[in-house]
């Protein structure tokens, strides 16, 4: 997405000010001559279209959709020119004055009278900062979310916040990560998101340190804030102001939560979220310019907090709910920001642009790091990973527990199947463009996902007869397809001997030999110089091998190195978390169940590897000893399996 930066500037307190029609500022616009802006509307009027625009105040349609005709028209004079383009857009938008950061800038028109930031295709999207400078260290950006739900409807501050609805629109996004495939035919495993979702459902800022710090403390600090609550009045006539009304610590009253207690919360944690939403009617409202002073979401910006979403107007329910669900699903699979703020808008738009103007009130506040795509390109990883993780979960479950429905194998290999094509993008094409090192790791995970449809595959056609030659083709198909990803790997990079191990064994597999013992040899060097946990067992797969390569069989030396391979996991990885040796497990196993020469495996070789496989296999139970767990679903990362 390209941005271009709109910024505006005057002399004297950028920290309070009024509108003033005819008051000059200078707007300067990527690499457009500066130009003088001259404000169309008095504060009075400003404030007085704002009021008709207050669900609780104004009633009248006509009066409403007034109020936003004139300030669309307001807010596009002083913006200039937003025609989209073909291609996605941001504007980047600075408004250090207080009272031009009051605007509703969302409401901008295209020449047509169209709301340019909630109608058009591609994006066209508005995002606010401030020049702020540094606030110490933060986190850049996130791979792996874990979201605080911060909730309050205390007595006094209005009705019962919808917390379920946004509750699930939250697990709903996190679904992903945490929650199983449901299966038909199959009972649903635990549902547990609790590790990356947690609900303060009576909310106090109390609640929320305590529970930001502990999280840290674990070394798995929140990285989003989601608080949904009534907004509250939080100054005097004097010098009006918005808040958020929370629990106080009793537990029982209401605290009148100011945008500065909000902020001293938020910065006391270390590190800090990354994104903060708030469902909060006027969260981020800066109509009180005059006295200073700004809003909820503008505090928490400027405070450090690299993107924050708020309502600049009061929320209506319904609109909070398709906020929650439109932003935070896009964003945890790993969407840019600013693509799920425009799907959030333009969701808001179509829904209720007759009867609200909750498209309007969202707001958002983004500061995004340099390396931001490479952020987007891991996050939008992790999110494909965790989905093939469950469905891989699936398909061990079917296989190892001796599962003959052959209904939910259709079901576990469509779900794969889908994985798998989603992961392709992300090794071809614009979308793995930004990352070339990530990109080449991928290869090796969407080698890892093609082999583990592949062994469903075989499963499943073991089933019966009908579409037995189907699914016997099609499990040999995805290892060729596993083979081509694993070598790809390996040829851009022959340091990595776990692509070159894989690829070789499916080679041999499939077609009786290998081809290029050259290969065999780089593999043998690669792991041979690596200190990783992992080498022992690409080494002792190798000598497995080795009479592909024209060498004698060294099965000796092959037990060697799986006692390396078991010392190496103790020390490197957790006491717990056994998984190179349990993965090397599940490889040799394939040696006897699945790749023998009375299934059709290692042609013209005149037999297969199962005896010397059983050998190593039996060694490797024994000396990793009750360790070893195997599990159906291996905790580490797929590309090793």
């Amino acid at each position: 997405m390209r941005s271009e930066l709109i910024e505006f500037f005057r002399f004297d307190d950028q920290n309070s000010g009024m509108l003033r029609r005819g008051d000059r500022f200078l707007r300067a616009r990527g690499n457009e001559p500066v130009t003088e802006v001259r404000i169309p509307i008095a504060h009075s009027d400003f404030l007085r279209r704002l009021d008709h625009l207050r669900y609780a105040v104004e009633n009248d349609a006509g009066r409403r959709d007034d109020a936003l005709d004139q300030l669309s028209r307001v807010v596009t004079e002083v913006l200039g020119d937003c025609a989209p383009e073909a291609e996605p857009v941001q504007i980047d938008l600075v408004t250090n004055a207080a009272e031009l950061s009051a605007l509703p800038f969302e409401l901008a028109v295209d020449t047509g009278g169209r709301p340019v930031f909630a109608a058009s295709d591609p994006p066209f999207v508005l995002t606010r900062r401030v020049r702020t400078g540094l606030h110490g260290e933060r986190h850049l950006w996130w791979s792996k979310p874990r979201v605080l739900f911060a909730a309050a409807s205390p007595a006094g501050a209005g009705r019962p916040v919808p917390l379920e609805a946004h509750r699930a629109a939250l697990r709903d996004a996190l679904k992903p990560w945490s929650e199983p495939l449901p299966v038909a035919g199959l009972a649903d495993a635990v549902r547990d998101n609790r590790r990356m979702l947690t609900t303060i459902d009576r909310a106090s800022l109390s609640r929320i340190r305590t529970a930001a710090l502990a999280a840290a403390a674990e070394g798995r600090p929140y990285t989003h804030l989601h608080v949904l609550a009534h907004g509250c009045d939080v100054g005097d006539r004097f010098e009006p102001a918005f808040g958020v009304a929370l629990f106080d610590d009793d537990d029982r009253s209401m605290a009148e939560v100011t945008p500065d207690m909000l902020r001293e919360v938020i910065q006391s944690i270390e590190p800090s979220p990354v994104v903060v939403t708030l469902a909060v009617c006027d969260g981020g409202n800066e109509s009180n310019s005059v006295t200073g002073g700004g809003s909820l979401a503008h505090a928490l910006h400027v405070s450090g907090v690299p993107v924050v979403l708020a309502s600049q107007f009061p929320l209506t329910f319904a609109g909070s709910h398709t906020f929650a669900r439109g932003f935070y699903h896009p964003l945890l699979a790993g969407a840019d920001v600013r693509e799920a703020l425009h799907a959030t808008r333009t969701q808001l738009y179509r829904e209720g642009a007759d009867t609200a103007h909750d498209w309007a009130s969202l707001v958002a506040y983004v500061q995004l790091p340099e390396d931001y795509q490479d952020r987007l390109y891991e996050v939008a990883m992790q999110a494909e990973m965790a989905s093939l993780r469950t469905a891989q979960l699936w398909s061990d479950r079917l296989v190892n527990e001796g599962i003959t429905d052959a209904g939910a194998y259709d079901t576990v290999a469509e779900q794969l199947g889908s994985r798998i094509a989603s992961l392709k993008g992300y090794v071809e094409g614009t979308v793995a463009a930004p990352a070339v090192a990530a990109r080449l790791e991928n290869l090796g995970i969407l080698g890892s996902a093609q082999k583990r449809f592949a062994e469903l595959a075989f499963h499943r056609a073991r089933l019966g007869e009908t579409d037995r030659e189907r699914w016997e083709a099609a499990a040999r198909a995805e290892l060729s397809e596993a083979r081509r990803w694993y070598l790809q790997g390996f040829t851009r990079n022959l340091s990595h001997h776990w692509h070159g191990v894989q690829a070789l064994s499916l080679e041999a597999a499939l077609t009786g030999r290998i081809e290029r013992v050259g290969q065999w040899y780089a593999a043998r060097e690669a792991a041979e110089a690596d200190d990783d946990a992992w080498a022992p067992g690409s080494l002792a797969e190798l000598l497995l091998l080795a009479p592909f390569a024209g060498r004698t069989r060294a099965l000796d030396e092959a037990e060697e190195q799986l006692a390396e391979l078991v010392t190496r996991t103790r020390a490197q990885w957790p006491a717990d978390d056994p998984f190179p040796v349990d993965s090397t497990i599940r490889q040799f196993g394939r040696y006897l169940r699945w790749w023998t020469a009375g299934h059709g495996y290692f042609p013209g070789f005149g037999g297969d590897l199962t005896a010397e496989a059983a050998r190593l296999l039996e060694r490797l139970r024994a000396l990793s000893g009750p360790s070893s767990r195997a599990p159906a679903f291996p905790a580490g990362p797929p590309e090793r399996t």
